[in-house]
């Protein structure tokens, strides 16, 4: 036997004496130190940890419940929203499919932080540093949010707004929408995550633009027609009284 299968195998043991509990189900990571002993985390606390155990609870009907951001969370999400114009909703559903809002997530295919940059696409979106500098740098949630946020609108300015196609390359990558012909990829794991992100996103509805009214017009009057309210026009029409010309 391996020296990791062995290490996998005690880990497994180990496991197994804890005490099982709905309620602190959960991602486990394992870290085994120079000694070869194994300890274990909900979280990957650095790079050391890899990801043992994948909490599938939360799509299993929706057990649980879904997860909430914090508040800083939120505020940096609001941020990058505003700062390069991508809807707030859309970053918030992609976050919670892609980390479920862990800015400590790490993948096993090596994405991280809370909108589960690959190295490669940090770099692209301009994260600095190199090895531990950029390591670091990567789990910071401001800069994190910051490249997912332009990554998006990139590819939602490349896929001419095709949010099917935006998600499935964010997901599988370019390249791979590109094979299957510009289409999303027939992987179901790419396949899942676009119905999942569009079945709860509702984009926000562009407000419309402001009417200004000529001189000499109604401004009220102007304004509701502009919306094609007619009901509403007759309302407003009908709220002024008719005055009789005064008897001489």
């Amino acid at each position: 036997m391996s020296i990791l299968l062995a290490r996998t195998a005690g880990a497994l043991a180990c496991l197994l004496l804890l005490p099982i509990s709905s309620s602190r189900a959960g991602d486990v990571y394992v870290m085994y130190d120079e000694a070869g002993m194994a300890h274990f985390s909900a979280r990957a606390v650095d790079a050391r940890y890899r990801l043992l155990f994948r909490d599938l609870s939360a799509r299993a009907g929706g057990a649980r419940r879904a997860a909430q951001p914090t508040a800083e969370i939120r505020q940096a999400l609001e941020r990058a929203a505003q700062r390069h114009g991508v809807d707030y909703g859309l970053l918030h559903a992609v976050a919670e499919a892609e980390s479920g809002f862990d800015v400590d997530a790490v993948s096993p295919k090596g994405a991280v932080g809370l909108m589960q940059l690959m190295p490669d696409t940090a770099r692209r979106y301009g994260i600095p540093g190199t090895d531990a500098v950029f390591a670091q740098n990567l789990r910071k949630l401001d800069m994190n949010v910051d490249a997912g946020t332009r990554y998006l609108r990139d590819l939602l300015a490349r896929y001419d707004g095709d949010l099917a196609l935006v998600l499935a390359a964010y997901n599988a990558g370019e390249g791979a929408v590109q094979r299957a012909g510009n289409r999303v990829p027939n992987y179901a794991e790419t396949k899942q995550y676009v119905r999942k992100i569009m079945d709860g996103y509702q984009p926000k509805p562009v407000a419309a633009l402001p009417v200004t009214a000529d001189p000499g017009t109604t401004t009220g009057l102007s304004v509701w027609t502009a919306q094609g309210e007619a009901q509403a026009v007759q309302r407003f029409e009908a709220g002024f009284v008719t005055v009789p010309p005064r008897r001489r």
